[in-house]
């Protein structure tokens, strides 16, 4: 059977809650005119290996660094890490809107593990 997918990559992050959170991404493509959103959701449930996402509980800021060259850096402050309960199951994607043609893809996505330390 044949299948297509465009499904985003998996990039799985942990972090110490009560830490500062930061990661530098780069893709392979300018990011000028995009508009570019990142949250974290808890995952209500799993059925059939799919997830089901639930409330967003926290949003990174989006900082770019180099657009041209595809560079952005995503961040939590210690206040948000320090709220993400260890014992709940959360997800996180990064979003963009290509403009002025308004194309939405999910590029990237995986799973969050805050711990204490």
């Amino acid at each position: 059977m044949a299948e297509y997918a465009l499904l985003p990559s998996e990039l799985n992050i942990s972090f110490v809650r009560g830490d500062q959170f930061g990661m530098l991404l780069t893709f392979d493509r300018s990011l000028e005119n995009y508009e570019i959103e990142g949250e974290i959701y808890e995952v209500d449930s799993v059925t059939n290996q799919q997830v089901v996402g639930g409330d967003t509980v926290e949003d990174f800021a989006i900082t770019p660094v180099d657009l041209p060259n595809g560079k952005i850096d995503l961040s939590l402050t210690e206040s948000q890490t320090q709220a993400l309960d260890q014992l709940k199951i959360y997800r996180w994607y990064l979003r963009w809107v290509r403009q002025p043609d308004v194309v939405t893809r999910t590029p990237i996505s995986g799973t969050v593990t805050p711990v204490d330390p």
